[in-house]
């Protein structure tokens, strides 16, 4: 594309053995290196989570360590620790805990504030801290919300989650009708851990991929809370054969793509203008299967509550250039992204280093710039810190 002449042509294919990614990188994929010993077998599970589903053919054998086993048991106690809490006492101790992980957690500040000068040029630093203090709050709903996830029902799924009277059930209808599966187009939105779920009580399972954790009990764990609902963990890793068979059958296939990846695995992309390294998988997958692509997210409301918002489904264009295709497409992704999060900016993750990776030329590491620097490198950008209209405020 004309925006980033020096950004790498590559031919991109969708493999069974190496995932979704550029073909050339499959050259070029170091093994990763680990220390410790291989666990050779799965731990048996002492007890079944509420009635959770568990398969050991998703989840590949890891390594424990004193320390991994510890942060295991840590985490497993305070899910359960947050799901026997009455739920308004769950929501109190979140939000304080994560006001309290805002101010001593600098790092991620720093990260959110410089996240917030690219976005939102102009921004006053006292609405930047604000939209930051609540991001904290949202991103930490998902510790209470996954806890509870076990709970979930039928009969009780509606008093925490509705679908929008407008963006709700009609457009996922509309992609349904279409008969080709669906691929979800979502991000770190509130409680992300919440809306497959919930989805899924109402009656909607999908699959939706993940990225494995390091630590292994863990994310067993974590897997068979994910799937309590009756939907299937993913594992990024080989994750192309389950996706395009899953597509085959007309299923439900849920994708992250807000965050920072290797060019291996993507390209640059327009993200509130600035070059984005973002994952081609999506556009890739849509152009290979013709599923329509459903973007969806939660919004919080008053009282802790959420409401399920879908989007109009979106085709994949095809003119015969593939590359041009997929660019085109991944970069119109990112815009629907970028949408969302000026509708209601306190529930995007800021805290991860969106714009990490840049393209030659470009600062290597904008978040070790000061101010200044910043500002400056904007300038230069053309995302001068001119007054803007204030992005959306959470309005329920």
């Amino acid at each position: 594309m004309g925006r980033y002449p020096k950004q790498r042509r590559i031919q991109l294919k969708i493999t069974e053995t190496n995932g979704i990614m550029p073909q050339s990188a499959l050259f070029k994929r170091r093994a990763k290196q680990y220390r410790g010993e291989p666990e050779k077998r799965f731990t048996r599970l002492t007890h079944i989570e509420a009635g959770c589903a568990f398969t050991n053919d998703t989840i590949a054998p890891g390594y424990v360590t004193l320390e991994s086993y510890f942060v295991y048991i840590l985490a497993k106690t305070a899910i359960f620790f947050m799901r026997a809490l009455p739920r308004s006492l769950g929501l109190f101790l979140t939000r304080s805990m994560a006001l309290a992980a805002y101010w001593l957690d600098p790092r991620h500040r720093h990260i959110a504030d410089v996240n917030l000068k690219i976005a939102f040029p102009g921004l006053p630093q006292s609405r930047r801290s604000e939209i930051a203090r609540r991001s904290f709050q949202n991103t930490a709903l998902n510790l209470l919300e996954i806890s509870r996830l076990p709970l979930l029902n039928r009969r009780n799924i509606s008093k925490l989650v509705q679908y929008d009277s407008d963006s709700g059930l009609r457009n996922f209808h509309e992609a349904q009708s279409r008969e080709k599966g669906i691929l979800y187009l979502t991000g770190h939105f509130s409680a992300w851990e919440l809306l497959p779920a919930a989805h899924a009580v109402y009656g909607h399972p999908l699959r939706f991929i993940t990225r494995p954790l390091d630590n292994t009990r863990l994310d067993r764990y974590l897997q068979r809370l994910r799937e309590c609902a009756g939907n299937r963990v993913i594992r990024k890793k080989n994750a192309a054969r389950t996706v395009l068979r899953a597509l085959k059958e007309k299923g439900h296939v849920g994708i992250l793509m807000d965050q920072n990846t290797s060019l291996e695995e993507g390209i640059y992309a327009d993200f509130f203008g600035l070059p984005a390294a973002t994952t081609t998988a999506l556009a890739l997958l849509a152009l290979r299967t013709d599923a329509p692509i459903l973007p969806g997210y939660l919004t919080p409301m008053r009282g802790g509550r959420y409401r399920i918002k879908f989007l109009r489904p979106i085709e994949a264009a095809r003119t015969g250039d593939r590359n041009g295709d997929v660019e085109q497409l991944t970069a119109r992704l990112n815009r629907i992204l970028e949408q969302i999060i000026r509708e209601q900016p306190e529930t995007w993750l800021w805290g991860h280093k969106r714009w990490k990776n840049q393209p030659a030329g470009n600062s290597r590491d904008l978040y070790r710039l000061s101010g200044e620097e910043l500002d400056r490198f904007l300038e230069s950008a053309g995302r001068a810190s001119t007054p803007r209209a204030d992005p959306a405020s959470e309005d329920e």
